[in-house]
């Protein structure tokens, strides 16, 4: 009687193994987050052929959705072009991978420095634009526009667009 419990126990233990690593071959990890749910002292890293192309650092990402994340106290850093970009906060789609960028942002390297209410990131052009006012200043120039258009080469400002520069 002994022997046929035992073996009925190491029967079922068995079977109860062989289940659990099957499934753990299929199994993957996922990360589902509520409405609501959120992160404190975010930071992504994004590398591309083992550079740094950016760091982004935010207080707090909240989930709104499964798409939309609110990011507050936004600070961005482009170590190739020395330019860091501060703001209040930011929206990002996690589908579209847009960011929305809102509140106070200031951009700035050694050379000029960048203010705006509103950015807007396209990830499909890699393209930056703003259909509100920005001022660029430099150390021999002052330049605004209300629409701003800027790829990674160039920013283009347009729509009453003033100029002011300076002399030695």
């Amino acid at each position: 009687m002994k022997k046929l419990l035992f073996i009925g126990a190491s029967l079922l233990l068995l079977s109860v193994l062989i289940v659990y690593l099957n499934q753990e071959k299929d199994m993957k990890v996922k990360l589902r987050l509520g409405d609501n749910s959120y992160m404190d002292d975010v930071s992504i890293i994004q590398k591309k052929e083992g550079i740094v192309k950016w760091i982004l650092n935010a207080k707090k990402a909240v989930f709104l959705t499964s798409n939309d994340v609110k990011l507050d106290s936004l600070k961005i850093i482009f170590p190739e072009k020395e330019l860091t970009l501060t703001s209040n906060g930011g929206m990002y789609d996690i589908e579209n991978r847009n960011l929305k960028i809102d509140g106070n942002i200031n951009a700035s390297t050694k050379d000029y420095e960048i203010v705006a209410n509103t950015l807007l990131w396209d990830s499909s052009k890699n393209e930056i634009l703003s259909e509100e006012k920005v001022q660029i200043m430099g150390k021999k120039f002052f330049a605004e526009g209300d629409n701003l258009t800027a790829t990674t080469d160039k920013a283009t400002l347009n729509k009453n667009v003033k100029a002011v520069f300076y002399g030695k």
